[in-house]
């Protein structure tokens, strides 16, 4: 009872007393009457106010309310329920509640209801998870509470054909369905992602696996299965360390460990044993996972059985020593070679010294006997036979000296001990001195004719003159060894770009295409049907591309149109 109540009784004991009292007091009557009326009429409306409020709450609760009969007819619905199942609530009156069910799921909960009839007054069922039938129904899975309301004692009875019988006229079940559609819905993508995976992760051809936040292991793909020939409950945890060479197990663990605590990425290799007993190299990667708040729930990792590459590894590596070891033994070679060569080249110079003294004595003492320089200057078919033999002495002489000497410059180039010795050079006056040099060395050798074309005001060049005049010199000589008689020669130089160009051109004879790409090597002569008319050492061109490089320069060769043309490029400035 409210303490309105209270009051209210409180004045109706007040009237009784006043009625068995004198008249007197019967003239207050009327007004206390009044003001009972009074009271009980603001009671009622504001009983009925409330009574408004908790409808319009009722009504509009998000969640589907009934009440329902023991056999499952419905006698209430609130309004936002009806709306959402896609009815009016007039439309659920009177309906069976289980018509709202899918037919296979219509039975379950018939069977849940004769459970909840039979049991204790106070009993409910709770938490269990429907699928809806109603076609315009926004909602297709509800989650339903129910509990059963006794009524004056009255025995219930639940048969199979609950759905049949009339309903009562007062609700002895309440009935509350919470929509969990979109749970639902996202418990079926969660299914079918992890049933993707699983399918996908069985198809792989490399193995996969997968631990938890805890770092151990959970999943692990058939690849995986068929590779080791374990079962899945011997590999979870840490089982599937024991597939793994006992040599490898601590490292493994240690990556690991390492990796778990920093949340890191890692890469490890390790040898695991294979189902037929072979132990095959793996190269393991895992990748930690998070959620997409960044919480860290474990790792996935991938496996490729890397056995042929790390064999390729090995013999690669057994080759590059092998090759290493050749190499060093080539270069030991080679060494040897040259100092070999080098004492071979000294120890030659000194009796060709000797034997060019003696045959430059020879022609004194000849020429005191016999005149001997004028029977030089005749023609070779007049000449004595004593001539004859001593010209060829003393050529041959002279080739083995420039053949030592050539051979000799070599090795100082190729070793790096050749030093520059770098001087201002003024082209014109220099070449000039060169090529007059060369024709009185060359009188009796040398029939073309020589022609100095240099450009006018030629900047000073920064060279080692004695090592330019010695490629000209080569050049020069090779143009006259391989050049007709009275053919002309032509040397140039020219300011081209930032550098020097100096050119020997000789006419009428060609060098093939295939020859040019080997005339520079060391002992290459080009072929001549008589070897002895243009004998050479073999080494000057080599000498002359090497001397060149060491300048600092270039040299190209061009040949056609019946003209050969050897073209060197040199710095204005060079560095010491």
């Amino acid at each position: 009872m409210s303490r309105n109540q209270q009051s209210i009784w409180h004045k109706t004991r007040q009237k009784q007393d006043i009625l068995s009292a004198t008249p007197a007091r019967l003239e207050l009557v009327p007004e206390r009457v009044c003001d009972l009326e009074l009271c009980t009429a603001e009671t009622l409306h504001r009983t009925q106010e409330e009574l408004k409020f908790y409808r319009r709450l009722y009504e509009n609760i998000p969640s589907v309310y009934f009440s329902l009969d023991t056999t499952g007819i419905i006698l209430s619905v609130n309004q936002f329920g009806a709306s959402c199942l896609g009815y009016t609530v007039e439309e659920l009156i009177d309906k069976s509640v289980f018509n709202l069910f899918e037919h296979s799921d219509k039975q379950r909960l018939v069977d849940v209801f004769r459970e909840l009839l039979k049991s204790s007054s106070n009993s409910e069922i709770a938490n269990w998870e429907f699928r809806l039938g109603c076609p315009a129904s926004k909602i297709l899975w509800v989650k339903v509470v129910a509990r059963f309301l006794p009524d004056g004692g009255e025995n219930y009875l639940a048969d199979a054909n609950l759905i049949d019988k009339c309903p009562q006229k007062n609700p002895q079940i309440l009935m509350v369905l919470e929509d969990i559609t979109a749970h639902k819905q996202a418990e079926d993508v969660l299914r079918e992602s992890e049933q993707r995976f699983q399918s996908m992760a069985n198809t792989a051809p490399v193995m996969l696996w997968m631990a938890e936040c805890d770092g151990l292991f959970t999943f692990f793909n058939q690849s995986w299965i068929k590779f080791t020939g374990r079962s899945m409950e011997q590999q979870q945890g840490l089982g599937w360390l024991e597939g793994v060479h006992p040599q490898d197990q601590e490292f493994c663990q240690e990556i690991y460990d390492s990796a778990f605590h920093a949340r890191g990425k890692f890469e490890m290799e390790y040898r695991l044993k294979r189902h037929d007993g072979e132990y095959r190299w793996i190269l393991d990667t895992g990748v930690p996972r998070f959620t997409p708040n960044g919480k860290f729930v474990g790792y996935i990792g991938c496996c490729i059985d890397i056995t042929e590459r790390k064999l390729a590894e090995v013999g690669l590596k057994h080759s590059q020593e092998a090759v290493q070891a050749q190499l060093e033994e080539m270069e030991s070679l080679n060494r040897l070679k040259d100092e070999f060569l080098s004492t071979v080249s000294h120890e030659l110079r000194t009796p060709l010294t000797n034997m060019k003294m003696a045959i430059q004595m020879l022609g004194i003492a000849l020429n005191q006997e016999q005149n001997f320089l004028l029977e030089m200057t005749k023609p070779q078919a007049e000449r004595s036979k004593a001539s004859r033999y001593y010209e060829i002495l003393d050529n041959e002489c002279d080739r083995e000296i420039n053949l030592i000497s050539n051979f000799l410059d070599l090795q100082r180039l190729d070793t790096g001990a050749k030093p520059l010795v770098l001087e201002s050079i003024q082209v014109q006056q220099w070449l000039w001195r060169v090529v007059e040099l060369f024709k009185a060395r060359n009188r009796n050798s040398c029939q073309q004719k020589l022609r100095l074309s240099v450009a006018a005001n030629l900047p000073l060049l920064a060279c080692d003159p004695f090592s330019l005049e010695r490629i000209l010199i080569e050049l020069l000589t090779n143009a006259c060894k391989f050049s007709p008689p009275d053919a002309e020669i032509t040397i140039s130089a020219q300011l081209k770009s930032h550098n020097i160009q100096f050119q020997v051109i000789n006419s009428g004879v060609e060098i093939s295409s295939s020859e040019l790409l080997r005339i520079f090597d060391k002992f290459y002569r080009i072929p001549s049907n008589d070897p002895w008319k243009q004998g050479g050492t073999g080494l000057g061109l080599a000498l002359v591309k090497k001397l060149t490089k060491h300048l600092g320069g270039t040299i190209e060769v061009e040949s056609g149109s019946n003209l050969t043309c050897f073209a060197i490029q040199l710095p204005l400035s060079s560095e010491v």
